[in-house]
């Protein structure tokens, strides 16, 4: 019996062992060629070839200039990327970063634009010499004719009418100015600084009050901010105080 099984067992691993028959493979079809119909070469117009190559419309080369200009940027360019490599390393896993640094460059040049403007805003450096105040203004080149030739009280009186206490410091500056001058303690002239007049004056006392009141006159006159009541009082106290004290030509 055991002999029995172990035949059939040994048949039956013969069996499917016994290898398959190879797939037939057909040969694939001959490639057929038309030999029948007549081809003619392709002709090309070498005078159109030459109009198309003359024409800037079909030309598609991108050609990059080579200046000063074009050479700075990619320098800037080349620090901005190496300053942002430096502060962030590599952030080309992180899309909020890569953004943030392409976003950064336009961030900062609309702060400095932004600062330009808010600093020509905040010095006004035109309002000195061409802007005028309501109906009684100065204009920086009319110092000389107001001190030589106008009623400079006159002129106090309107502008403190008007309310206009900047401008009525102004005009009791310039009245020192002139009574200074008609007291021989200065030569006035329109070019001369500040300093030049400080020389001039040789009394001790007269000397240290008018330094005082210029720096007062030039903090609200080239201050432009508004100017009280109540500020043009302390000032005008000071101005009369030096006019007082400034001897009359008589003397």
């Amino acid at each position: 019996m055991r002999k029995t099984l172990y035949i059939l067992l040994l048949a039956t691993t013969v069996a499917l062992a016994k290898p398959q028959d190879a797939t037939k493979v057909e040969s694939p079809a001959l490639v057929q060629h038309d030999v029948d119909s007549e081809v003619s070469p392709v002709h090309f117009d070498n005078s159109k070839i030459k109009d198309y190559k003359n024409n800037d419309t079909f030309n598609y080369d991108e050609s990059v200039e080579d200046n000063w200009w074009s050479r700075f940027k990619d320098w800037a360019s080349r620090v901005w990327n190496d300053f942002m490599y430096w502060l962030f390393g590599d952030v080309r896993g992180s899309t909020f970063l890569a953004i943030l640094i392409q976003v950064l460059p336009y961030l900062f040049l609309a702060g400095c634009i932004v600062f330009v403007i808010w600093l020509v805003i905040k010095l006004n450096p035109g309002s000195t010499i061409l802007a005028t105040q309501d109906g009684a203004g100065v204009f920086f080149s009319e110092d000389e004719e107001i001190i030589r030739s106008k009623d400079i009280e006159k002129l106090i009186q309107k502008a403190l009418k008007n309310n206009d206490y900047r401008l009525a410091v102004r005009y009791y500056y310039l009245l020192i100015l002139k009574r200074l001058t008609e007291a021989e303690l200065i030569d006035y002239e329109f070019d001369k600084t500040n300093s030049e007049y400080f020389n001039e004056i040789p009394e001790a006392s007269l000397n240290t009050r008018f330094r005082k009141i210029t720096t007062i006159y030039d903090y609200i006159w080239y201050g432009n901010f508004e100017v009280t009541q109540n500020d043009y009082q302390k000032a005008e106290q000071l101005f009369k105080n030096l006019e007082q004290n400034i001897p009359t030509a008589d003397v």
